[in-house]
């Protein structure tokens, strides 16, 4: 689920509600062929199964888990004692369709590229300052 979350990352996994996780929402679930437990995205639902994928996929690769594989839903992850709620808040909703579209990867590259620049701008501006003298008169 990287970015969102990592290995090492420790998460809560709530109950669901009676009308299930929501798209965007992320889900906790055994996968049925290697009954090892996944964390994905739900970026779909029909009436009686989620369609989920990993934030972290370059390709589209939408799975589809019946309701009753679902454990439980990711209602917090923790990060050296830091809560992280980035993809957990109203962002979900893009991220979920980023992700189902095959966005997801070049769009987060694209933010990456701008978030260095804009810090590379900021550091070389602060070290830009002059010290301005006053001249005797």
């Amino acid at each position: 689920m990287s970015p969102f979350i990592l290995d090492g990352d420790v998460i809560t996994i709530a109950p669901l509600a009676r009308d299930g996780p929501g798209i965007g929402q992320i889900v906790a679930f055994v996968n049925p062929v290697n009954r090892r437990l996944v964390v994905h995205r739900i970026v779909g639902r029909h009436e009686l199964c989620f369609l989920i994928q990993g934030d972290n996929l370059p390709e589209r690769a939408v799975t589809r888990i019946d309701r009753d594989s679902v454990l439980g839903r990711v209602v917090r992850v923790e990060r050296g004692w830091k809560c992280i709620w980035l993809g957990l808040g109203p962002e979900r909703f893009a991220i979920a369709l980023l992700s189902r579209l095959g966005l997801l990867i070049p769009a987060r590259a694209r933010a990456g590229t701008l978030v260095r620049f804009l810090k590379k701008r900021r550091h070389q501006g602060a070290s830009q300052t002059r010290t301005v003298g006053v001249r005797d008169a």
